[in-house]
């Protein structure tokens, strides 16, 4: 008899226990809908295998994945229930109400890849646990209450290439993590404060932003800028002890030719600005004199001035006195043919002498030349522009303005008559009392010559 309970006990300390099977992972599971409830209570519990039930995977008749996302999860995880999961590789319970801390059983799905417990209301540090966990690839924990420091024992999930754990309440500094498969990383809307590692300054700013950090891709630490620029200053330092004589040389000489290279270009510049002043005018030129409208002598304007504006004169003068008349007198005696050029058939009352006798009074001066209104001795008036400064030949002229005298429009003043000699160049158009239409646009009321 004794020796038939020797042989007993002895079976029971040498036979090992159970293989953790299908069946033991349907009681983790049990367990888990009994303790933390919500729409796992849809499991089908007449079914012998769990295998069927909504987010539960199986393979060879183990629980690899569980997914219950946003399914009203609430309380404490119990030891003995995921922990009992031995097989899983995916876990997600995120987007449900689960309290308290993560079970310290977790450990036992050392084949654990993915783990998602985002949003929810797990507390306290984040375990140790999860440290052991060596073929993590997905971890995130965002948008709990976690607090404490984020721990440099994270380096021990080396194939680790999601961490989110922003949303929390994280304080410390960031830890320099050589995690060298880690892509995606986030700790935005913590406690943290301190310089951001120099590993994790290539990720985006918004990583990192509702924190107290610097460095990196956000605003720079105080002092870097400092020992930036001493480091900068010292190295400059030293190269200047390494310029030789020849090198200060070759500095010297180049500045000296930039110099004379300067002054040249600036000379070619003047050269140019001042023969500019003195080229001929095209026919775009020409065809400015036909926008002008003489107009009477302005009213006096408030302010003093006379409505006129800088540069502009208005008064009468004896014919005698004006350039005009002074020069084209000459041009008579030198040229005794050269005569007024009236364009269409109207009535020619006037010619050049009398033009000449008539009295002027000047209207403005533009860049071209002086604009006068000519009383004639027959009493009628006359808006004159003489021209400055051409110098293009006679049968150009003539067509130019023979051009602008066939215009008709209403809005454009007729030309009425020209005259031409080497010296001397003289428009003559009726004149217009109602002034310019830059003086109706601007309000000036006087006649400005282009």
């Amino acid at each position: 008899m004794g020796s038939h309970l020797l042989f007993f006990f002895l079976f029971l300390v040498f036979v090992p226990p159970g293989k953790p099977d299908l069946a033991s992972d349907k009681a983790a599971l049990l367990a888990l809908r009994s303790a933390v409830g919500g729409r796992s209570h849809l499991w089908n519990l007449t079914q012998t295998a769990p295998c069927s039930w909504p987010g539960v995977v199986c393979e060879d008749n183990r629980v690899v994945v569980l997914r219950l996302p946003g399914v009203g999860l609430s309380g404490k995880i119990p030891s003995g229930t995921i922990g009992n999961l031995t097989q899983l590789r995916t876990l997600s319970l995120r987007l449900n109400a689960l309290t308290g801390e993560i079970p310290a059983d977790l450990a036992s799905c050392i084949g654990l890849r993915n783990l998602y417990l985002q949003g929810n209301l797990f507390s306290g540090e984040i375990p140790g646990v999860l440290f052991s966990l060596h073929d993590l690839v997905r971890l995130n924990l965002a948008g709990n209450n976690f607090s404490g420091v984020i721990s440099p024992a994270f380096n021990n999930l080396s194939r680790l290439g999601t961490l989110y754990l922003e949303g929390n309440q994280l304080s410390g500094s960031i830890p320099e993590l050589k995690l060298s498969n880690l892509k995606q990383f986030n700790v935005s809307y913590n406690q943290l404060n301190g310089s951001i590692p120099s590993g994790f300054r290539a990720m985006p700013s918004n990583a990192f932003e509702g924190n107290s950090l610097c460095g990196g891709p956000l605003v720079a630490c105080p002092g870097d800028g400092t020992s930036t620029n001493i480091s900068i200053r010292k190295e400059g330092e030293k190269k200047k002890k390494k310029l030789s004589g020849g090198a200060i040389a070759g500095i010297v000489i180049g500045s000296v030719i930039g110099v004379l290279l300067i002054l040249v270009i600036l000379f070619i510049l003047c050269r140019k600005k001042s023969s500019r002043k003195t080229r001929s005018i095209d026919i775009a030129t020409v065809k400015q004199l036909e926008v002008e409208i003489p107009s009477e002598k302005p009213p006096i304007a408030e302010g003093g001035n006379g409505g006129l504006s800088n540069g502009s004169l208005s008064n009468v003068v004896p014919i005698a006195a004006t350039a005009m008349a002074a020069t084209a007198k000459g041009e008579i005696k030198n040229n005794g043919s050269k005569k007024l050029v009236f364009f269409g058939n109207g009535a020619r009352f006037f010619d050049l002498e009398h033009l000449l006798r008539a009295s002027a009074e000047v209207l403005g001066k533009g860049t071209f030349g002086t604009a006068y209104k000519a009383v004639l001795e027959v009493g009628a008036i006359v808006a004159v522009k003489r021209l400055k400064e051409v110098t293009i030949p006679e049968k150009e002229f003539r067509d130019k303005i023979e051009t602008i005298g066939a215009m008709d429009h209403e809005n454009l003043v007729p030309l009425r008559a020209y005259y031409f000699s080497n010296e001397e160049k003289l428009l003559v158009y009726d004149y217009m009392a109602m002034g310019s239409l830059s003086a109706l646009l601007h309000g000036i009321g006087v006649f400005f010559a282009v």
